[in-house]
């Protein structure tokens, strides 16, 4: 791996934890601003290091599709609630901008799941289970339902999530702007060469 690649998937990966730290000590201080400034950071830090900005803006776009979709399910089955909700049905802000910003990984730092399901339905599984954990505990929402509930109702979607993530960043663009596809191929999803 080439040193400005390297340097470019470490911050990727680091900038993504201050982002989650952002958004989870955010929410339990009841402010929402920091996890936009970190997920700015994160799309500049690409930027800054080559990356298709519009390959990355493709998978903020599908994160937050994700996120919409899947956070009024959680919402309504009351297995969790979060601080700075808009309405009982509706995730806050910080929730939204932390999927854009997880979505956008699969460019850059998880770029290693793109192509391996099972390993990516195992990652997602575990990891959101100790991430969701981490945010009740660090008190940006709560477990309704209790925490048992809340780990095998995130874990069962969070396993089906992280393939279809990794599959949504090796599929090509459509529409205006489409031939830059083949560039990004040629060096690596987001131009990181990570396969």
């Amino acid at each position: 791996m080439k040193t400005s690649l390297r340097s470019a998937v470490i911050g990727n990966f680091v900038i993504f934890q201050c982002l989650w730290f952002a958004a989870i000590l955010g929410a339990a201080r009841g402010v929402q601003w920091p996890v936009l400034v970190a997920l700015a950071a994160m799309l500049l830090w690409a930027w800054w290091h080559g990356s298709a900005w519009q390959s990355d803006l493709r998978m903020a776009a599908a994160g937050l599709a994700v996120g919409l979709a899947v956070e009024p399910l959680w919402l309504a089955a009351g297995v969790i609630e979060y601080r700075l909700q808009w309405s009982a049905g509706l995730p806050p802000l910080w929730i939204l901008v932390l999927w854009c910003g997880f979505a956008v990984t699969f460019n850059h730092s998880l770029a290693w799941l793109c192509g391996r399901p099972r390993l990516a339905a195992a990652f997602g599984a575990l990891g959101s289970a100790g991430s969701v954990v981490a945010g009740v505990r660090l008190g940006a929402a709560e477990a309704p339902a209790g925490l048992v509930a809340l780990v095998f109702a995130y874990g069962a979607l969070w396993a089906v999530i992280v393939p279809a993530l990794a599959w949504w960043a090796t599929r090509p663009p459509s529409g205006p702007g489409a031939s830059n596809h083949q560039d990004r191929e040629d060096t690596g999803r987001g131009g990181h060469g990570l396969a």
